[in-house]
This record gives structure tokens, C-alpha cells and sequence, in this order.
């Protein structure tokens, strides 16, 4: 992953439940975020904020997407396809603040790679060392570690919601993915490791993750909503997951 990439934190919009908000993301903005022109991957995460392990005052994010692309140009798709506009007036449905930031090559990459059942992400604030929490989280028995290093994201030129940190709000240097074998030592590594920043870092557990954009085309998930393609599943119809299906309906999708 060394290539251009997005980050983007999302806080759940108040009056909108958790089940909502995740349908929501996945079914609705999701299948049209995943027709933007120019992404080569993209996978929602469905997050809940870890409240036992001493964070201090973690930001209430509960999704968090990451974006690849090919090259800097294919990012052009998220700025200025005409789906752009109708992504930003759909935020306001179900986000209170939706910050993006678009990373360089090289800013995202793998510091460890390996698999495991328990995905947790630190949100790293200023102040704190990334290369510190890195060499804890291998330490304390993680699996796979992916670093995104936000430095160079502003994610005020994106932000559309009801709140609008303007740059003024937390400022954030880093979000690290990292795997662990079980939920049990994910939980005690974290634990170390945000007690070691003195509560600054905050943790989020992955309950769902979800594939919308693969190799440069949109999945039957991205396509379709976890509804229907369920629904295909049971009925067995698997030739309405065949790439020419896909692009008889939607037109030519890569």
C-alpha cells in the first residue's frame, strides 16, 4: 500500500441509531461512493470506540473508510465526478462530521504484515509519537500493523456536515490498523499502549468490514446493497454476479 490513498473518519449523525447508520453507509452512500471514477479499493470499516482500555477522550467515530488509487490523477474522480456533489449533500443524511484526508504515496504503508481475527484502529492525536505506538503494537503481539500518516490531509476542504472543525477542532497525525490473533490480547495490547500516551490515543474495535471497491471495480456488495446480494445468494443465482450481468445493467464498470 504505498501507492495514493483517502482516509476518512465518520461520526454518526444524533437521532440516527447505530443499525441505521451502518445500513445506512453500506446500502445507500456506500453503493454511491463506490461508482466515484478512479478508485481502486475501497473498504468501510464499521467501528466502535473502545471505552476499557484508558482512553481518555476518544472522538466518537464510528466509520472509518480507506481509498486506494492508482495514481494521484485517478483521485480526480473524488473531487470532480458529477457523483462528487450528490456524495456531499448525502453526508448531511447520516454523518455529524465526515473528515477526509488525502494521502501522498508512501504515506500509507505496511510496517508489519501477517493475519488475524481482531482489526483495532488508534487514532493518533498531536503530541503523540506514531513510531512509538508502532513499536508497542509489535511488541505487545500484534499480527499485520498499517500506518496512514495524515501530516499532509486537511480535512477541512472536504468536511460538509453539521460541525465544522474549520482546522480548529483535535488535530490528528496518524491512524494505524493492526490485527491480533484474539479480541483478549488485542485488548491488553492496546491497553498498554494507550496508558503508555497517557490516555491521548484513542482505540476503535472493527465490528464489520466491508469490501465495496476491489481491483478497480465496484463488488456486487458496492453494486448492490448487503440486502440484495443476500438475496442472490439464497436464490443461487449466481449469473447475476457475472461481470457482463453487472455491466448490461450499470454500464461498463472497468
Amino acid at each position: 500500500m504505498a501507492g495514493v490513498s483517502t482516509v476518512a473518519l465518520l461520526e454518526r449523525k444524533p437521532g440516527i441509531s447505530r443499525s441505521l447508520f451502518s445500513r445506512y453507509w453500506r446500502d445507500i452512500h456506500g453503493v454511491m461512493a463506490a461508482r466515484i471514477p478512479g478508485f481502486a479499493s475501497y473498504i468501510q470499516h464499521h467501528v466502535t470506540p473502545l471505552a476499557n482500555v484508558g482512553s481518555k477522550d476518544p472522538e466518537q467515530f464510528e466509520g472509518i473508510a480507506i481509498v486506494t488509487y492508482a495514481s494521484e490523477a485517478d483521485r480526480n474522480g473524488l473531487i470532480h465526478s458529477e457523483i462528487t456533489s450528490h456524495i456531499h449533500r448525502d453526508e448531511q443524511n447520516v454523518f455529524r462530521r465526515a473528515l477526509l484526508y488525502n494521502l501522498g504515496a508512501g504515506e500509507s504503508r505496511i510496517e508489519l504484515a501477517g493475519d488475524g481475527a481482531t482489526r483495532v484502529f488508534l487514532v493518533i492525536p498531536e503530541g503523540s509519537d506514531p513510531a512509538v505506538t508502532i513499536a508497542g503494537l509489535q511488541a505487545a503481539g500484534a499480527t499485520a500493523i498499517e500506518y496512514h500518516d495524515l501530516t499532509g490531509g486537511d480535512p477541512g476542504g472536504w468536511n460538509d456536515t453539521d460541525v465544522d472543525d474549520g482546522g480548529k477542532g483535535r488535530q490528528f497525525v496518524a491512524v494505524i490498523v493492526s490485527l491480533w490473533p484474539d479480541q483478549p490480547t488485542a485488548l491488553a495490547g492496546i491497553t498498554k499502549i494507550v496508558a503508555a500516551s497517557g490516555g491521548a490515543i484513542a482505540a476503535y474495535l472493527t465490528d464489520e468490514r466491508y469490501i465495496m471497491v476491489e481491483n478497480g471495480r465496484p463488488t456486487p456488495l458496492g453494486l448492490r446493497g448487503l440486502d440484495a446480494v443476500r438475496t442472490i445468494e439464497e436464490a443461487g443465482a449466481v449469473n447475476q454476479l457475472a461481470h457482463r450481468v453487472e455491466d448490461a445493467i450499470y454500464g461498463p464498470l472497468s
